[in-house]
């Protein structure tokens, strides 16, 4: 008797203190026995029982499917594990897993079924998995955006692209741009601004694109339609990419008066030539810090709070490889957008010298490349350029690099720059296909030889390429050191 007693009492304190649902249920889904939070999440009194059908409390979209389940349960005598949805005692509704198990040899053909609330991870997974959407629709539209601004050439094509963007990808943001000149009262206020910075004001946010003309052109959109970080990364992101272009654009038309007397000659200007790298140069040092400083800490930031988020939260394994996957996705980002500041600008190109940052140049193409990269120098050790010459002679090499990656199909590139009679040499050649230097005027195939050739003329350089088809190119440059050293 003290036995059944025991037996009782720890019967009655699992039931009533467990917090899954264990339930039996006939073949005509009556409740002949459940544990008290049945009746805690759906409402329902023990003496309604008898007369409730169980499915009743099911979602409709998954109750067709949940009875046929049961009937394929009791009919195979097999067990069976399912999740689904149900409406609780509130209208609320919630997700539960299921594991199903039927009683051998019942009358009413028993099942005993053991139901757990899991509407918490199913509400982490469903989060997860609109951020993992979100994030791709918001790098597809990054990659969009940039390829399509080297086809603008005109402001306005730049605005309608942008604020087309814009209204595209952040419903509800009512996007504009104002063009303010000195008569508009807002005018002062827009001067404050940091071109490329997100300010609010009110409702709006304000970002400045730029100044052109004496005015200054401000994207405006409603502060209420970025909900979360990612998106305010995006737009950042966004607004780098037009502030680049609008800058260029810019400069370009303020250059058109003085180019016009020289368009009609053959050869640009040395001084034009020098101006437009300098200010390339610039520019790409000035985005490279704000990638850099802004949107690259941004997505690190991001990365730390998604990597911490399984030690903060209990997560199934499904969940942490979803996990993993977004991880990994943030990781190529923050890969990419370092890759692209040590582009834009080369890193302690200053500090190493042109000799140890072209190495580091060579070392690193060297790894995605089928050709082989021989360096070598000739009493250069004690010699030191401006920035100016050291930047141009870099990106030099990075444009004979680009073209024998592109086209040259050669196994060995080389390279020799020479301190010699008062200049600076630089000797490159390859066993590559070679091409007809009739072909070297400015065509869509070649614009990267000749921006060289334009390049070494800005820093009072001269320039020869030999070449014939399947004999390689080769390519002399001298520079001329007085006036270059620091």
């Amino acid at each position: 008797m003290e036995m059944t007693s025991q037996f009782n009492w720890i019967f009655e304190t699992i039931t009533n203190h467990t917090l899954d649902i264990i339930a039996i249920i006939d073949q005509n889904r009556r409740i002949q026995f459940t544990t008290p939070v049945f009746f805690e999440i759906f409402g329902s009194s023990p003496e309604e029982l008898p007369n409730l059908d169980i499915f009743d409390k099911v979602h409709p979209e998954d109750r067709e499917w949940l009875m046929e389940r049961h009937r394929n349960v009791i009919k195979n005598q097999q067990k069976s594990s399912s999740e689904y949805r149900v409406i609780d005692k509130i209208g609320e509704i919630r997700y539960l897993e299921c594991k199903t198990t039927p009683i051998p040899d019942t009358e009413d053909h028993l099942t005993v079924v053991a139901i757990r609330d899991i509407t918490e991870r199913k509400k982490m997974e469903n989060e997860l998995q609109r951020r993992k959407d979100r994030y791709e629709v918001l790098q597809k539209s990054l990659k969009s955006f940039s390829q399509d601004l080297s086809s603008v050439m005109k402001v306005s094509d730049l605005e309608e692209r942008l604020l087309k963007e814009v209204r595209t990808i952040i419903t509800g943001s009512e996007p504009d741009i104002l063009i303010l000149n000195r008569e508009n009262k807002d005018f002062k206020g827009s001067s404050s601004l940091t071109v490329g910075k997100v300010e609010t004001g009110g409702d709006r946010f304000f970002i400045k694109i730029g100044e052109r003309k004496d005015c200054h052109y401000v994207l405006t959109l409603n502060t209420k339609s970025i909900f979360e970080t990612m998106d305010l990364i995006w737009l950042e992101t966004l607004v780098c990419h037009t502030v680049m272009v609008f800058e260029n654009l810019n400069v370009i038309e303020n250059l058109m008066y003085q180019l016009e007397s020289a368009l009609q000659s053959n050869e640009t200007p040395r001084w034009v030539l020098r101006l437009l790298f300098n200010l390339q140069e610039k520019q790409r040092q000035n985005l490279s810090s704000d990638l850099h400083d802004t949107v690259l800490q941004d997505q690190i930031d991001l990365f730390r709070k998604l990597e911490a988020l399984p030690n903060q939260y209990e997560v199934d394994s499904m969940v942490r490889g979803q996990l993993k996957g977004i991880e990994q996705g943030l990781l190529d980002t923050i890969h990419q957008i370092r890759m692209t500041c040590n582009e834009l600008r080369p890193p302690l190109l200053r500090e190493l010298g042109l000799e140890r940052a072209l190495e580091n140049l060579f070392e690193y193409t060297q790894v995605s490349s089928t050709f082989k990269i021989v360096f070598n120098t000739f009493n250069t050790s004690t010699l030191s350029l401006n920035e100016e010459l050291t930047i141009g002679i870099y990106r030099i090499v990075q444009e004979l690099l680009n073209n024998a990656a592109k086209h040259s199909k050669a196994s060995i590139l080389s390279f020799q720059i020479r301190n010699q009679d008062e200049k600076l040499k630089i000797a490159y050649s390859d066993d590559g296909v070679g091409f007809n230097l009739e072909k070297l005027f400015p065509t869509f195939n070649n614009m990267g030889l000749s921006s060289m050739r334009q390049r070494v003329q800005s820093l009072n350089g001269q320039i020869e390429f030999s070449s014939q088809p399947g004999q390689g190119l080769k390519v002399m440059i001298a520079f001329p050191i007085i006036g270059f050293l620091r």
